[in-house]
């Protein structure tokens, strides 16, 4: 039986994420797990992503279930797995895409989660968010055009920080110039 799970946000945290489509919690997981996932071969992340420790440490952290509970409700469902980023050369980055549908960004019915299990400089090619996209509702091919867009945020974030996002929020990684290894589960 799962403990209750208490919200962490307030009102006004919740519409922030309503109006930016993202929730920062910077440095969150603790040492020893980061660590452990900073060094994690590739092929078996995906993997361990859908085990009962990856779930305990990170989606059920307490300031990240928090969020979740906050803005779901108190019966959301964790999910069994998830996808490993692993970059390890430089890299000229994505383009802008969605990795959900988009619309009026009102009804929060599920979350993103990224985890960064090591520091995030700009050279290691950082996630980028565009707060507030995803309310456009946008066929997520027809935004890939795009180069830099004002407001655009780059996830510059310590170890163990996790990012909790609205499914349809305009995302891509930035371009990687150095040769040190940066994952994102």
């Amino acid at each position: 039986e799962m403990a209750t799970i208490e919200p962490t946000l307030n009102d006004d945290g919740v519409m922030d994420f309503v109006a930016a489509g993202f929730v920062l919690l910077e440095g969150v997981i603790d040492e020893a797990f980061n660590k452990r996932c900073s060094t994690m071969a590739g092929g078996n992340a995906d993997a361990f992503i859908g085990s009962d420790e990856f779930t305990q440490a990170v989606l059920l952290h307490p300031e990240v279930a928090g969020v979740a509970r906050s803005l779901l409700g108190a019966d959301f469902l964790v999910p069994a797995g998830g996808h490993h980023h692993l970059f390890e050369k430089p890299f000229m980055g994505q383009t802008w895409h969605s990795d959900g549908l988009s619309g009026s960004g009102y009804d929060v019915t599920e979350l993103q989660c990224y985890y960064y299990p090591h520091d995030v400089e700009i050279e290691d090619g950082p996630t980028m968010v565009l707060p507030g996209s995803h309310c456009r509702a946008v066929d997520r091919e027809a935004i890939a055009h795009y180069g830099d867009i004002r407001g655009q945020i780059s996830l510059l974030v310590p170890a163990g920080t996790v990012v909790m996002t609205r499914f349809g929020i305009w995302h891509k990684a930035g371009p990687k110039t150095n040769n040190r290894r940066r994952s994102m589960f």
